[in-house]
């Protein structure tokens, strides 16, 4: 009896131990700024989650988030400054699912590794891309699109923000599966994209749900289908390409990420101050706004997000043909 209460006596005493040392770690945490890395320009779209969420968890962490714009390379070289960083818990980055899933398919030479390289916080927002065409177009659906195409051969376009952006490889997907003879047209940005469908210069284009939404309510543009597991709230009638018979279906998101290795105690910390920040009614309000849900989730669940799409998309890239460069 002496022996087993001497043993229960060490084990609570290392518990103790233990749980005194996470503590500290976490008191010995937050004691300057944290540097919230932004792989895009002031003003965008991730511009403005970051400064969002970093108010709200500047509340929470008792210490200011200092957001910092590293652009370069479709948002690689931020996220690259992110996995390269000290793992001490004061520089985080903001990531969305192309710079992690996508883009790292599609370069020879790799900064970081995504599956490996950092530290997953947790998620922010999701979202997805729509497919739009001008409502002045005579094409009505999905279908009247595939059925023009398929009687007119390289005679109809769509465009993208870009070259191996998620609305480009979304498009050749859409193409590949339907057979479909539709030649894609690269602009710099969404904007971009939608001014050229809109002037006439190419057919339809793909978008993220805000651009859509925003231009459908203008009653500028009709939503044919949405790149999404299930049909948008804010687009009701246009059905998933799923339903369309086309096997491909992810959500675009939004998280943050730290660098590898950071210490558990950090970790939480961050993972419990992004979710209180995401599920504040402000935020959400705010994100409805610009055509996202917010959805917090754990470090775990992001983490099992990034490897989940980055192989799907791969996939994808490999079944369409697009090399990496």
């Amino acid at each position: 009896m002496k022996k087993i209460f001497m043993r229960l006596s060490a084990i609570a005493s290392l518990c103790c131990i233990a749980l005194t040392a996470a503590a500290q770690g976490d008191a010995n945490y937050l004691t300057r700024p944290i540097r919230l890395v932004v792989p895009s320009t002031a003003g965008g779209e991730p511009d403005i989650l970051a400064r969002l969420i970093a108010h709200h968890m500047t509340t929470d962490l008792g210490q200011p988030i200092v957001v910092d714009n590293k652009v370069g390379a479709g948002g690689l070289i931020g996220v690259a400054s992110v996995a390269t960083a000290k793992p001490d818990g004061y520089t985080i980055g903001i990531v969305y699912q192309a710079v992690l899933a996508l883009s790292p398919h599609l370069i020879v030479k790799k900064l970081f590794d995504p599956l490996t390289d950092i530290s997953p916080i947790g998620l922010i927002s999701v979202s997805g891309n729509a497919l739009m065409v001008p409502t002045k177009s005579p094409i009505g659906s999905y279908a009247d699109l595939a059925s023009r195409a398929k009687a007119n051969p390289g005679k109809l376009s769509f465009g993208s923000w870009g070259e191996g952006s998620a609305g480009h490889i979304s498009g050749e997907v859409m193409k590949k599966s339907a057979g479909l003879d539709i030649p894609h047209i690269p602009y710099k940005g969404s904007n971009e994209a939608l001014m050229g469908m809109l002037s006439g210069e190419i057919n339809a284009t793909f978008g993220g749900w805000g651009l859509a939404s925003t231009q459908a309510k203008a009653g500028a543009v009709r939503v044919l289908a949405v790149t999404s597991p299930q049909r948008s709230p804010m687009f009701p009638n246009a059905p998933t390409f799923k339903e369309l018979g086309i096997p491909f279906g992810l959500n675009s998101w939004y998280g943050l990420v730290a660098p590898k290795n950071l210490p558990a105690p950090v970790l939480k910390r961050l993972e419990g101050a992004l979710q209180k920040a995401v599920n504040q009614p402000e935020v959400a309000t705010k994100l409805q706004g610009m055509g996202m849900q917010s959805q917090s989730s754990s470090a775990a669940q992001l983490r099992d997000r990034i490897h989940n799409d980055y192989d799907i998309w791969g996939k994808k890239i490999h079944e369409v043909g697009i090399q990496a460069r």
